[in-house]
């Protein structure tokens, strides 16, 4: 799927963020938890949504003490939400971010994040992917996002960590990069297009000039056959007042 579209399916994606009742036990990746049957659970997002069902029908049923449910949010709405840029506000000119295309074709995708002027965050998208990688195999999504939140906890007050600015983070640098490729893209079909236009003028040219060889060759070989023709002519005279035996049809 392009970057593009990944970006556009993200900015609509619905993200239902826990709730902060009780503090799960840190994440141990030393001591991996057995894996549990997702089929014999509900998923966590069927969990979610029944709980904002509950909660809904208690508060409309008038039932004392009834809290709303926490709402989802589009990862659009959340971005907004948080320090730094709206997703739509990111722009990063290739041009002014050619740092980011290294002699070797790698890309350098923290130099397409600066040009983007995205916060700095201290732990975001990338140490978000470090953590899932060492979760232990087997494990349900729903045991994963358990224990990613386990940790979020843990360290979310030293660090700042939580899934809003994980997610935010990781929104915007998506956003950075549909708008680098983007505009990529476009920089590389100009320079495409003009140098197609030059080639169709030097083709053109070429063209033009092979034409002017074919012509002067075709004067060349009819100037030749003519001067040849009066040679011959001029020759039969010379010979004809001559005792020079030659090709002349006046020779003895």
């Amino acid at each position: 799927m392009p970057i593009a579209d990944k970006f556009r399916k993200a900015v609509g994606l619905f993200v239902v963020m826990p709730e902060q009742e009780q503090t799960p036990a840190p994440l141990n990746f030393s001591d991996p938890q057995p894996a549990s049957a997702p089929s014999a659970e509900m998923s966590d997002l069927d969990r979610k949504l029944a709980d904002i069902e509950k909660r809904s029908q208690a508060i409309a049923a008038g039932v004392p003490g009834a809290t709303p449910p926490p709402l989802p949010q589009t990862v659009e709405q959340l971005v907004r939400q948080s320090d730094g840029p709206n997703l739509d506000e990111i722009k990063v000119s290739s041009e002014e971010t050619s740092g980011a295309l290294l002699p070797d074709g790698t890309v350098d995708v923290q130099a397409i994040y600066a040009g983007a002027k995205l916060p700095t965050v201290t732990f975001g998208a990338e140490q978000t992917r470090e953590l899932l990688g060492k979760l232990p195999g087997g494990l349900s999504l729903d045991m994963q996002r358990q224990m990613v939140a386990a940790t979020l906890t843990t360290i979310g007050a030293t660090m700042g960590a939580s899934a809003e600015t994980i997610v935010a983070d990781a929104s915007r640098k998506l956003a950075a990069l549909a708008s680098y490729t983007a505009d990529l893209q476009k920089v590389t079909s100009e320079r495409v297009s003009y140098a197609q236009a030059e080639i169709e003028a030097l083709q053109a040219r070429i063209a033009e000039q092979q034409a002017i060889i074919a012509s002067t060759q075709q004067q060349l070989t009819t100037a030749q056959a003519q001067c040849e023709a009066e040679a011959d002519k001029i020759d039969d005279i010379l010979e004809f007042f001559s005792l020079d035996t030659g090709p002349s049809k006046y020779a003895a």
